[in-house]
């Protein structure tokens, strides 16, 4: 069995959050972060079996801070709109920061399965903040509302005017 370094592995996820930020192409190999980080390309692999991994590890700090940012807006929130808007923002700012990486990955998922297991993982931790919103503010009318607003703010946060297309809708449901 390798021996792990605590440290080398955090080592690695910066240098992955480096180039995955940094440079232009937003790309990785193995072979880079261990030249990076000084070991061998095998040592990298015995703390990420795979690329997806790496990628996924580098992205959690930020959207674990995604989150935290959800909650807060939530809770800061004087109205049921202002809650929703706080978290399309959260999402917004997140889906900016790691789009043109999400656009030079795209298509290399080893399934449709895994893609729609992400995005109901996405949902229900979108649905959390949401249905914060709504039991404070007594709008929680039906248990699947958080879901159903969750695919809606998740699609509103991909674009810069994506709130404002969805706050009609959401002004209506929150009544």
């Amino acid at each position: 069995m390798p021996k792990l370094i605590p440290e080398l592995r955090s080592m690695i996820l910066q240098a992955a959050r480096r180039h995955l930020l940094e440079d232009e192409n937003h790309d990785i190999t193995m072979r880079q972060l261990a030249l990076d980080c000084g070991t061998a390309v095998g040592t990298v692999y015995n703390y990420f079996p795979s690329k997806e991994v790496l990628i996924s590890e580098a992205m959690m700090s930020d959207w674990t801070a995604c989150i935290s940012r959800m909650q807060a807006g939530v809770e800061n929130a004087l109205q049921p709109l202002e809650g929703m808007q706080a978290i399309v923002d959260a999402l917004h700012s997140f889906d900016g920061r790691y789009q043109p990486i999400w656009k030079n990955y795209a298509g290399t998922s080893s399934s449709v399965e895994s893609l729609w297991t992400r995005h109901e993982a996405l949902i229900r931790a979108i649905a959390e903040p949401v249905k914060t919103v709504l039991v404070r503010f007594g709008c929680l009318f039906d248990p699947n509302l958080p879901e159903v607003l969750s695919e809606l703010v998740l699609m509103a946060a991909r674009t810069e005017d994506g709130f404002a297309r969805i706050a009609p809708v959401l002004e209506r449901i929150l009544r």
